[in-house]
């Protein structure tokens, strides 16, 4: 099995492919011009507080408030706040008072302590909230909760008590702990170990929040790259292909320095081929924006993504194997599940999910797709609702939001289709441009490169990255000449001299 993770680094864009069984299950992209704030701890100053909507803004110190409801709000913030400002006989008459509105939690100019559980979305402030949780490896620390927690994904009743009873051991007086689905047959000394490093994360975010004053970021995630090697790492992938010098160093001393007894391969990536390309990245990625997605028997399936709500739809296309229409109906419905579910993945597939299958007459055949689909699932890391399968075929779903699709990360509405379509945005255009030119260097003879493109997206290449790009030219000693030509933003063309 060909389980790994290969992480791609090209200037200021970094890119993680989940590899499993050889085949792209998912993928994530951070660039430095749209920065990821979810996991990030802030000291956010309360803005308007909304009973109607039992929820307040939160300035963080970014462009866009972010936003908090009444159930993510811990309520003995407001203790602090009535004892800053002196109002001792506050939290008398707070005491005698139902805790579960926003306007007896929260006030407008206070200070609070908050995390970003998902990402701005379609306009929307980020989602927050004051119950801090700082993921390691194994376990994720909860800083103000009293509870015990093993991750639903372990469903060995031994293995579960085990951890339990370590967890119960290791665990600070009133924090709460996690144990996540990677501490499965892990022994105690390495949660201690994971439970060290959070515990020296959680008294800097302490001292920090004493100390500096809102809105400010207090405690900021690791880079993706380090994410992935803390998240994606596991008994089934253990092996970190990475084509940085930097991130390479930066990722073995981060293992060396937090889990010594690791046994994760992570190897410099040095062919002349890229390293997405080799391993076949860059085709899954084209094909992210296509909405066909044939199967490997000739069927096919259609992702139609909308602003809430994903529609796919299963054809039989060229497929016509089986002794019966109803064993060629179930076939294709089985194989298609299984694509099914890794586009979901794939893609980020996020909010409401309808899939209509191919109608089958049998309940039992119904039965027997819709358990194919629900244990390929269960290697899905975001959250899920699976609702049975409707007797016309139709799987209905919802799946966890965290960040936008892959899709919108790398698109933008097209103008031409009035927002009914994607084109490429200008940023992934560039960092195309800049991959192919560094391809380009594998072949010496290679002295100018002129890159023909849309005024539009030169300008936001020079405009982005003209020092790194300068630098490579110095590097390979090479000239690269850019020459503005009208036509569609996609289109664009290196001639090599």
């Amino acid at each position: 099995m060909d389980n790994q993770i290969l992480i791609n680094v090209t200037f200021n864009e970094t890119r993680v492919a989940v590899m499993e069984n050889g085949s792209v299950a998912e993928l994530y992209i951070e660039r430095k011009s749209t920065p990821r704030i979810v996991g990030n701890i802030y000291k956010g100053k309360v803005g308007k507080v909304v009973p109607g909507m039992q929820a307040a803004f939160i300035d963080i110190g970014i462009e866009k408030a972010g936003f908090i409801s009444v159930e993510d709000v811990q309520e003995d913030t407001l203790y602090e706040f009535f004892l800053e400002n002196g109002e001792e006989d506050s939290v008398q008459d707070f005491n005698k008072q139902q805790k579960n509105l926003i306007q007896d939690i929260l006030r407008e100019g206070q200070h609070v302590l908050v995390q970003v559980l998902k990402e701005s979305v379609s306009g929307k402030g980020a989602k927050l909230s004051s119950y801090i949780a700082i993921p390691g490896k194994y376990l994720v620390l909860l800083g103000s909760i009293d509870i015990v927690g093993i991750s639903r994904k372990i469903e060995d009743s031994e293995e579960r008590e085990r951890l339990s009873e370590s967890i119960k051991k290791l665990k600070p007086e009133g924090s709460g702990l996690i144990a996540r689905t990677a501490s499965a047959g892990v022994s105690e000394k390495e949660l201690a170990q994971d439970l060290k490093e959070l515990l020296s994360i959680w008294e800097g975010v302490k001292k920090a929040n004493e100390e500096k004053s809102g809105p400010s970021l207090i405690y900021e995630e690791p880079k993706l790259y380090l994410k992935a090697a803390r998240d994606f790492v596991s008994n089934k992938v253990n092996k970190i292909v990475v084509d940085s010098d930097n991130a390479y160093r930066e990722i073995t001393n981060y293992l060396k320095r937090n889990f010594p007894d690791s046994n994760v391969d992570v190897e410099l990536y040095k062919d002349s081929n890229p390293l997405f390309s080799k391993y076949g990245v860059e085709n899954e990625i084209k094909k992210i924006f296509k909405k066909k997605v044939w199967l490997k028997s000739g069927g096919h399936i259609i992702i139609e993504e909308a602003e809430g709500l994903t529609v796919i739809d299963v054809n039989t296309g060229r497929y016509q194997s089986g002794k019966d229409p109803e064993e060629t109906i179930y076939n294709i419905n089985v194989e298609s599940a299984l694509e099914i579910v890794r586009q979901i993945r794939l893609r980020n597939l996020v909010g409401i999910i309808v899939i209509d299958f191919i109608d089958i007459k049998s309940r039992q055949l119904r039965e027997g797709i819709y358990e194919c689909f629900v244990e390929a699932l269960k290697h899905d890391r975001a959250r899920s609702v699976v609702l049975e399968m409707s007797p016309f075929g139709v799987i209905q779903m919802t799946r966890q939001r965290l960040r936008e699709s892959i899709l919108k990360e790398l698109a933008e509405p097209c103008f031409s289709c009035d927002g009914i379509g994607y084109l490429k945005s200008i940023d992934t255009i560039s960092y195309e441009i800049i991959r192919d030119i560094k391809k380009r260097l594998t072949k010496p003879v290679n002295k100018k490169i002129t890159v023909q493109a849309n005024p539009v997206v030169i300008k936001s290449l020079l405009d982005s990255e003209k020092d790194n790009l300068k630098r490579l030219e110095e590097k390979h000693g090479l000239e690269i000449e850019y020459k503005p030509v009208e036509g569609r933003m996609e289109k664009y063309k290196l001639i090599a001299e």
